[in-house]
């Protein structure tokens, strides 16, 4: 369902990649989803609830271990 990445680390064109395919597959899920009873927007909703919670396991994990914060949140977004 996911191609891997063609584009080189930090370009525009591997963010448009990316978004590309996440907004694939969420289509696809969202659509099976909505087809067996969910509503769209309860199941998009939750899509972002459990998104930004194992985002937060990563930055934690980055944080015990040392490293470098995931990301880097202002207005509102998540930075790479």
């Amino acid at each position: 369902m996911i191609d891997p990445p063609t584009r080189e680390t930090g370009t525009n064109e591997r963010k448009v990649e990316l978004d590309q395919t996440v907004d694939y597959a969420v289509q696809l899920l969202e659509e099976e989803a909505h087809l067996i009873g969910w509503q769209r927007a309860e199941f998009l909703a939750s899509i972002i609830d459990v998104a930004n919670a194992r985002l937060a396991t990563l930055e934690e994990e980055a944080r015990l271990a040392g490293g470098t914060p995931v990301g880097d949140k202002r207005n509102g977004k998540r930075l790479p």
